[in-house]
């Protein structure tokens, strides 16, 4: 399992998220899994964007945090199952490999498994769908936020004009952090 080295803010940040929402006493944030920081970031991605009214079937209705292909997370994604974002539960599901039936979903991560087949399943998250991979170069076709690994850190890369193409609302905070914050441009 491959242990990551954050900057002090993240890790304190993912630290105490996890540990709070894992119930695990002690939980080291210098020890945390790659899936349990990717996990982490989707969570708090949730955190930071406005999706319109109409994404929602009513005002209690779900935040439904979709992985679409080999579920590289396990229980680390399990963690937030359940937790509230924006007064929402969050839900997690899981999306077998091949398919493009995203229905519901407002965060859809895609997985590795899928690289093969990124630009159709893109094609087929329409509407208000925050899309998430890892894939190399996901933001150049059309995802929405590309998950990196640099200098033995996950950090983040925003493609604001699929935010936009898709009616979400990125809040000021998320796109500083970005990798390429310099050339993101916010719509607050």
């Amino acid at each position: 399992m491959k242990l990551l080295r954050l900057p002090i803010w993240p890790r304190i940040a993912v630290g105490m998220l996890l540990a709070l929402s894992c119930g695990a006493p002690g939980l080291q944030a210098q020890a945390l899994s790659e899936a349990q920081v990717k996990a982490g970031f989707l969570f708090n991605f949730a955190k930071y964007v406005e999706w319109p009214a109409e994404a929602f079937y009513s005002k209690e209705a779900p935040v439904w945090l979709c992985v679409a292909g080999r579920d590289p997370f396990g229980p680390a994604i399990d963690a937030f199952d359940g937790k509230q974002v924006h007064g929402r539960p969050v839900v997690v599901r899981r999306i077998a490999a091949g398919s493009d039936d995203f229905r519901g979903c407002h965060i859809l991560y895609i997985s590795d498994s899928e690289q093969r087949h990124v630009a159709p399943l893109l094609r087929s998250a329409q509407g208000a769908i925050l899309t998430v991979s890892d894939i190399d170069g996901f933001i150049d076709v059309g995802g929405a936020i590309g998950l990196v690994s640099a200098d033995e850190r996950i950090q983040f890369e925003v493609n604001a004009a699929t935010l936009q193409r898709s009616s979400l609302k990125a809040s000021s905070q998320l796109l500083k952090l970005a990798r390429n914050a310099g050339s993101v441009r916010g719509r607050n």
